[in-house]
């Protein structure tokens, strides 16, 4: 199974998570999938895709899905650089290194940030959907699995209501809101954003060795994206 494939069905199984743990939570939702959005200018990639857009009463949530299954996920920190992100395979010793979905959620909740009204709650998380996720050690709060998810939906709706920090959204605002999203990515499409990637993928160069064939074999084995 190809990458795309294993992240495209992590994809829908993680829309299917955000709808049922959040609907007996909130009577009026709109999900949306694969929204793309426009990067500023000097970016690496021009646009970005965020997973899923989860709009409700209390505000705007960002989900990225991550393939991850039946592997550790753990992280090694440092006072001087950034967190380090590994994957381990259950019963492997060996871990591979892999992007800092923090980091990655994290730069476009703050671009969308600045194309939404500022009255608009926005968090964004890491969903972890499949089978035999295990997260080692201190994990940001933002990393969840499918356990954790009803948690989520009951603690984002009795926060939102309880602190009033951003006004509370009825049927019709949440409708807008998902509207401003689409208008957001206009006419872009998931074509045009794996176009800009292959761009930019084509501008930095790549060392092919051993270790890089092993690497691949291991991503394909646990979703890397």
């Amino acid at each position: 199974m190809t990458i795309a494939l294993q992240n495209a069905i992590a994809a829908s199984l993680g829309v299917q998570q955000l709808a049922s743990a959040f609907s007996p939570a909130f009577s009026h939702l709109r999900i949306l999938r694969n929204l793309i959005i426009p990067m500023p200018e000097g970016s690496p990639v021009r646009t970005a895709k965020i997973d899923a857009v989860l709009v409700c009463e209390t505000g705007v949530y960002l989900f990225e899905i991550k393939a991850w299954r039946n592997a550790f996920v753990y992280r090694k920190k440092s006072d001087q650089a950034p967190p380090r992100w590994f994957l381990r395979l259950q019963g492997c010793t060996r871990a591979r290194e892999v992007k800092d979905p923090a980091w990655q959620g994290g730069r476009k909740t703050t671009q969308l940030r600045s194309l939404l009204s500022d009255d608009l709650r926005l968090q964004y998380f890491v969903l972890l959907p499949c089978e035999g996720v295990e997260l080692e050690g201190v994990m940001p709060a933002a990393v969840i699995t499918q356990q954790d998810l009803p948690y989520i939906a009951r603690l984002v709706r009795n926060n939102g209501r309880t602190a009033r920090t951003y006004p509370l959204l009825d049927a019709d605002a949440i409708d807008r809101t998902a509207q401003r999203l689409l208008d957001i990515q206009g006419g872009l499409s998931i074509e045009d954003h794996m176009h800009n990637c292959r761009e930019r993928s084509e501008q930095v160069p790549v060392r092919w060795n051993a270790g890089s064939a092993n690497a691949a074999i291991l991503a394909n084995g646990i979703g890397l994206q």
